[in-house]
């Protein structure tokens, strides 16, 4: 009976309920009831946007997806670990944040840490072959976590290798598993271009890593630990009504078609006069992340645009305001007091990479 309470309690709540006594923790805390647990939880409840700041330790504003049941947010700013550089999250994976070190000179001074912000648990990761040989420098890191195949995780690191060609490079892949506690070489090193985006682009997905820039699409498949390549979505062509990626990852498919004419009826100063209307960034606005719910017609995207983060439901194309946030960065300087017509500059406070999403989750580091 206690077991089945439990596996209907939201996360913080069990985390408090651990401290009740040692048999309650016991049965928090133990595989068996993480195993249970999986099927009931909960999808992303919030986003965690990073505020830009060089001098300070950054700190993060939280949205709520639910306006009518807020929750608090987990933290303001990274303090589970004093380090020196301060701390800042580079990737959001099932619960679990990959972090790392904010202000370092080289990347051979970052430390690397995966942290879980329901329980507060956090581990340091040891410093891989990368950050030992300067010559070597780790280009990205990727978080790899499937609560529903493993409970353990993995983090893939991406490195120089010492030989270079024109327009190309060569790399060379680290894996860091939490079962072993340990990095390892994987493979020879491998060719891709210099621009493919490892250091900020990279999305897990179905047990894959995926990066796509440019023409260039790689993917690392986890579980079989292989690099492979894999066919470019379709963009700028039509699709066959019965065309996102499918989960074998062989073909993409259409899954939401978004029409925003009425988020720009309703916010019309998202629009940014001076440029013109066949400019891409004729509207202020940036997708920050698709949110799946616990049903597919529950799926919704966040739109961040001048002032506001918008919650827009991709079935029945609904939206409405979630919060007021992001200062947005107006230019205030004018070229010519003589124009009235003149209309500063529009800046977005934050951008896809900005945005990491919360999930509640008592897996134990």
């Amino acid at each position: 009976m206690l077991i089945e309470i439990f596996l209907r309690l939201p996360g913080k709540s069990l985390v408090r309920c651990k401290c009740v006594s040692k048999k309650w923790n016991y049965l928090i805390t133990s595989p068996e009831f993480t195993s249970l647990r999986v099927p009931h939880f909960n999808p992303a409840i919030g986003l965690l946007l990073h505020c830009s700041s060089f001098l300070i330790n950054p700190f993060h504003e939280f949205v709520s997806f639910s306006p009518e049941n807020p929750i608090q947010s987990p933290f303001h700013k990274l303090t589970f670990v004093d380090d020196p550089f301060g701390i800042r999250i580079l990737q959001s994976c099932n619960g679990l944040l990959l972090c790392c070190s904010f202000r370092v000179h080289g990347q051979h001074n970052q430390n690397y840490y995966v942290y879980n912000p329901t329980t507060q648990q956090f581990t340091t990761l040891p410093r891989p072959e990368g950050q030992r040989n300067t010559s070597r420098a780790v280009i990205g890191m990727k978080l790899a976590f499937d609560p529903w195949k493993s409970q353990n995780y993995k983090v893939v690191c991406i490195r120089l290798s010492d030989e270079v060609f024109p327009d190309y490079q060569h790399y060379q892949i680290e894996i860091y598993s939490s079962d072993t506690k340990k990095w390892r070489v994987l493979g020879p090193p491998f060719l891709a271009r210099y621009d493919i985006g490892f250091t900020h682009t990279g999305v897990y997905w179905n047990g894959a890593i995926y990066w796509i820039y440019g023409d260039n699409p790689l993917r690392f498949n986890v579980e079989q630990e292989k690099l492979e390549k894999f066919p470019m979505p379709c963009i700028g062509r039509s699709w066959d009504d019965d065309q996102e990626m499918k989960s074998d990852g062989t073909e993409w498919y259409l899954k939401y078609q978004v029409n925003v004419e009425d988020v720009i009826n309703t916010f019309a100063h998202m629009i940014r006069h001076y440029l013109e209307p066949t400019d891409w960034n004729y509207f202020a606005m940036v997708v920050l992340c698709v949110v799946r719910g616990e049903k597919e017609e529950d799926t919704f995207m966040i739109l961040h645009i001048p002032k506001m983060i918008i919650r827009y439901n991709l079935r029945d194309y609904t939206f409405y305001k979630l919060c007021e946030s992001g200062n947005t960065s107006i230019e205030e300087t004018r070229f010519d007091d003589e124009d009235e017509d003149y209309e500063p500059p529009i800046t977005l406070a934050f951008d896809k990479f900005s945005a990491f999403q919360y999930i509640e989750t008592l897996f134990c580091l």
